[in-house]
């Protein structure tokens, strides 16, 4: 990749050809500084599941290197949010009466030290249970706790309790600075198991959620400054899924899946674009995969014996339509029933874990999102969850591995597994939520605890044009090297060339390239040879 380069001239004079040579270098600097992005809320900064820093693809034998362990975050199905150098995550404690407490708690990003835990209210989940959220297939089982991922609003952290309370935090020392009572002031109330089970969606400081209170004014946008109503608008009632942001033909919105129909409003004003019914009867369950966007394609999934549709919102003369329906399936439950299992997109096909009911088994599929033709379909994930980072799938399955697959919708491809947590008779648990990356680093939770590991691509230094050397036959001999004066690998050095051109008027990529072989030689640098023309400028450069 190209990212900068420095120009140089240079004059020499040839005693025996009495003339005045003139040679133009560039020297190119072919990787540039790279920071690695934040992840900031529930399915990334984003929210459609996607980090763009680079993974490893080559995890050694024992796995990846653990930066950290911390066993201290336990209980629920919060995942990690991560930014400028802090994770944030909701969990349970005890409250020393035999309750527990919700806590949103901070660890840094680097260590994993506790920072601060803030109690946001009482927790109304029993991490001992067996029932609800506590389900599963021993030792698969309990730690049942908060569902929702906080979010990093502007450096303030926001959370979303299961007892309706909307909170700001000060991501420096867990302060509370604005807190807003959602079933107090505007008669919330939580989904079918009677809590809040979704996640803040926060989007150019709005923070967008489903009040369900029974009005005209259920769907609602927050401002993250002060927590102040900004608008509410449709009698939509609540699932569990957190609401998606997408831009539509140039429209910013944002999409809610209710119990009936998904809806995308205006997200700054929070008028009604399009309405999209459901293909199914109403929910009166649960509902936990977000909507996901490709293109003008909204897609939803649902468990309960409902299934999957995709639908192709329209724009034409000043409306909004959402009568395109593409496909729509339900059986079998494990091609179209997605519990809680929010999926991600890439290049028109859809990957995620379906399975409605069963514990362990549930597979991992890649969905043509154009058809709803299941083109693979690999077993044993279960209830996990998938993200997208840079070019590749990675997954988080049920019972504690994590998993890099290739995005490939000819067939199954898998690139490395890693066993990140444990559990066994006396140490039951699961993972019921999705991993979380930032800056080449996996974070993921279980119920007993959270975990961070390295899988980082190894930076390579620069590459570096040195000044050449004047031969007296006519040539010309470049040097390459790296800016830290470290040796070129032969492995790297195949995929050097050197470009050359009289004329700066075309995009280096474009450059002749030369086919003089390079040469590396046992002090680690590349030497090449070439003509040249005394009485000419010539300009050289070299990508990798």
């Amino acid at each position: 990749m190209i990212t900068s380069f420095a120009m140089k001239t240079m004059r020499r004079s040839f005693t025996g050809k009495n003339r005045l040579l003139h040679v133009v270098l560039v020297l190119l600097l072919c990787r540039a500084a790279t920071f690695g992005s934040d992840w900031t809320q529930f399915h990334g900064t984003t929210g459609d599941g996607y980090s763009p820093d680079p993974i490893s693809t080559n995890w050694p034998v024992q796995g990846p290197t653990i930066v950290w362990a911390n066993m201290s975050l336990t209980n629920g199905f919060s995942s990690f949010a991560v930014s400028q150098g802090r994770a944030f995550t909701m969990i349970s404690q005890p409250d020393g009466s035999g309750g527990y407490l919700e806590v949103c708690a901070c660890v840094d990003a680097a260590t994993g030290t506790n920072i601060w835990a803030t109690p946001v209210g009482t927790a109304p989940w029993n991490p001992t249970s067996t029932g609800v959220g506590g389900y599963g297939t021993p030792p698969y089982d309990t730690g049942d706790g908060p569902r929702g991922t906080p979010c990093v609003q502007g450096g303030n952290v926001i959370v979303l309790s299961g007892l309706l309370q909307l909170l700001c935090l000060n991501a420096t020392n867990g302060s509370i600075i604005w807190s807003n009572d959602l079933a107090g002031t505007y008669g919330a109330t939580g989904a079918s198991d009677g809590f809040e089970n979704s996640s803040p969606r926060a989007d150019n400081g709005l923070i967008y959620l489903n009040l369900n209170n029974g009005t005209s004014q259920n769907i609602a946008a927050f401002r993250a400054s002060d927590g102040s109503l900004a608008w509410s608008n449709l009698t939509d009632r609540l699932t569990d899924t957190t609401p998606t942001i997408a831009t539509i033909f140039g429209t910013r919105q944002v999409i809610f899946a209710s119990t009936t129909a998904l809806v995308g409003l205006d997200s700054g004003s929070g008028n009604l674009l399009w309405r999209f019914q459901y293909p199914w009867a109403q929910i009166f369950g649960s509902m936990g995969a977000s909507p996901i966007v490709f293109s003008n394609t909204v897609y939803c999934t649902v468990g309960l014996d409902r299934g999957s549709a995709a639908v192709q919102i329209q724009y034409s003369g000043g409306q909004w339509y959402a009568t395109n329906l593409l496909w729509t399936y339900n059986t079998p439950r494990s091609s179209y029933q997605s519990e809680w299992m929010t999926p991600v997109i890439r290049n028109g096909y859809i990957y995620g874990l379906y399975g409605y009911g069963d514990y362990l088994v549930d597979p991992l599929n890649c969905i043509d999102l154009a058809t709803g033709t299941v083109m693979w379909s690999q077993p044993n994930f279960g209830k996990g969850g998938v993200i997208f980072v840079n070019q590749y799938v990675l997954a988080l399955t049920e019972d504690g591995q994590l998993v890099l697959v290739s995005p490939d919708p000819t067939g199954y491809h898998e690139l490395a597994r890693y066993q990140a947590f444990h559990f066994d008779d006396t140490h039951h648990g699961k993972c019921w939520m999705s991993p979380a990356y930032s800056n080449g680093r996996i974070y993921t939770r279980s119920t007993t605890g959270g975990i961070c590991l390295d899988v980082s691509v190894a930076t390579q230094p620069s590459l570096k044009l040195f000044p050449p050397h004047f031969l007296s036959n006519g040539q010309i001999q470049l040097i390459i090297g790296t800016a830290d004066g470290s040796p070129i690998s032969a492995s790297r050095a195949a995929n050097v060339a050197v470009h050359a051109t009289s004329s700066l008027g075309t995009s280096p990529s474009n450059w002749p390239t030369l086919t003089n072989p390079l040469v590396l030689m046992p002090d680690g640098r590349l030497w090449l040879t070439n003509s040249f023309s005394p009485q000419s400028r010539q300009f050289y450069i070299a990508i990798e």
